[in-house]
C-alpha cells in the first residue's frame, strides 16, 4: 500500500512518543514488553478480549507489565482518542466508506475544533456521540475512549481536561466508577471551574449486567451514583440528546447567575408552553416591568424585534 512498515518496534529509528495495539489479545503482553525496551512511555490498546471477556488476569499481567517500565495506558477494549487541535486520531473507524455502488459515504465523520470534551467508557457510544456532534456542528476538543480502563480513568482524565484551555464542558458516558472517594474529591473541584455533564448508563439491574458483559463494569447502585454526583457538582443528563443539548448552552453561554428567566417566541403557543415547563421546573417567569418593557420597545423601534411582538 506505499506505507513503510517494521517488523517490530525495535527496528523503528526514531524515538516513539505513542503507541497503537491493535494484534490479538494474546500478543499484547509481548508488544508491551518491546515497547518496555524501546522507552515507549503511552500506549492505547484497541484490542478487546481482557477482562470484559472474563480474561481478567491477562489484563491484570498487561497493566503490571507496563507499570514496570513507566508505560501508561488507555483501554483496552477501546476505539481510540480524538484530539483536534493537535491532530492526534487514533480511531480506528474510518472517515468515509466505499458502498457496493462505487459511492463514497460518510462512515464515522469528526467533528471539527471546539471546546467540548468527551470520555466514553462505551466506544459505540463514543463514536456515535460524534457523529452527532459533527451533524450538529458542535465543536469537540479530546475525544477520549478508555474501554476498560485498566489504567488511566476518568478521574485522571478529567484533572488533565481540567488544565487543558481548549476544554470548557467535559462530557463523560459511564458505565461505572471504580473509585467513587476520588471521583467526588476531583470532581468538586473541577465543577467549580468548569462543567461536568454526565451521561451514566447501568441504572437498572438489566442494564448493569449489560455493563458488566460490555466492559466489565461492575455498575453500583443508582441511588449512590445520584447522590455522589449531586454532592460533586456533576449535571445528569438522561441520553444523548439531552447530553449533548446542555453541551451546547455551557459552551456557548455562561451559566446562569440565577433562576429568573425570560422567553423570546416566534409563537404564541410555544411561548405559553415554555412558561409553564420553565415554573414546573423551578424556574421563575417574571412579569416584565417598566424598564424592561421600554428596553424591549426600543429594540423593536430599531427592527431587531418584530413589530408585531407583544410582551407579558
Amino acid at each position: 500500500m506505499g506505507e513503510k512498515i517494521y517488523p517490530n518496534v525495535y527496528s523503528v529509528p526514531e524515538n516513539i512518543d505513542l503507541a497503537v495495539i491493535v494484534v490479538p489479545a494474546s500478543l499484547v503482553e509481548g508488544v508491551i514488553e518491546d515497547l518496555g525496551k524501546k522507552n515507549v512511555k503511552a500506549a492505547i490498546i484497541i484490542t478487546a478480549g481482557f477482562s470484559e471477556v472474563g480474561n481478567v488476569e491477562l489484563e491484570k499481567r498487561i497493566v503490571e507489565k507496563a507499570k514496570s517500565y513507566g508505560i501508561r495506558i488507555i483501554g483496552p477494549n477501546c476505539v481510540g482518542i480524538l484530539s483536534t487541535w493537535s491532530g492526534v486520531d487514533t480511531i480506528f473507524l474510518p472517515y468515509t466508506k466505499i458502498l457496493s455502488d462505487e459511492r463514497e459515504v460518510l462512515s464515522a465523520p469528526r467533528p471539527g475544533k471546539g471546546y467540548v470534551a468527551l470520555i466514553s467508557q462505551s466506544g459505540a457510544v463514543g463514536t456515535a456521540a460524534l457523529d452527532y456532534m459533527a451533524g450538529e456542528g458542535i465543536g469537540l476538543s479530546h475525544f477520549i475512549s478508555i474501554g476498560n480502563k485498566a489504567d488511566i480513568d476518568g478521574v485522571e482524565l478529567i484533572e488533565f481536561l481540567r488544565e487543558d484551555p481548549y476544554t470548557k464542558v467535559i462530557l463523560l458516558y459511564l458505565e461505572n466508577i471504580k473509585d467513587g472517594r476520588k471521583f467526588v474529591e476531583v470532581a468538586s473541584k473541577v465543577t467549580k471551574e468548569k462543567p461536568i455533564i454526565t451521561l451514566k448508563a447501568g441504572r437498572t439491574s438489566a442494564g448493569k449486567r449489560a455493563a458488566a458483559s460490555h466492559t466489565a463494569a461492575v455498575a453500583g447502585i443508582d441511588e449512590i451514583y445520584e447522590a455522589a454526583f449531586r454532592r460533586a457538582g456533576v449535571i445528569r443528563a438522561n441520553d444523548i440528546e439531552e447530553l449533548f443539548d446542555l453541551a451546547k448552552a455551557f459552551a456557548k453561554q455562561p451559566p446562569a447567575r440565577g433562576n429568573r428567566i425570560g422567553i423570546i417566541t416566534d409563537g404564541g403557543g410555544a411561548g405559553v408552553m415554555a412558561t409553564d415547563m420553565a415554573e414546573i421546573l423551578g424556574l421563575k417567569v417574571p412579569e416584565i416591568r417598566r424598564e424592561t418593557r421600554e428596553k424591549l420597545e426600543e429594540l423593536r423601534e430599531r427592527g431587531l424585534l418584530p413589530k408585531i411582538c407583544t410582551t407579558y
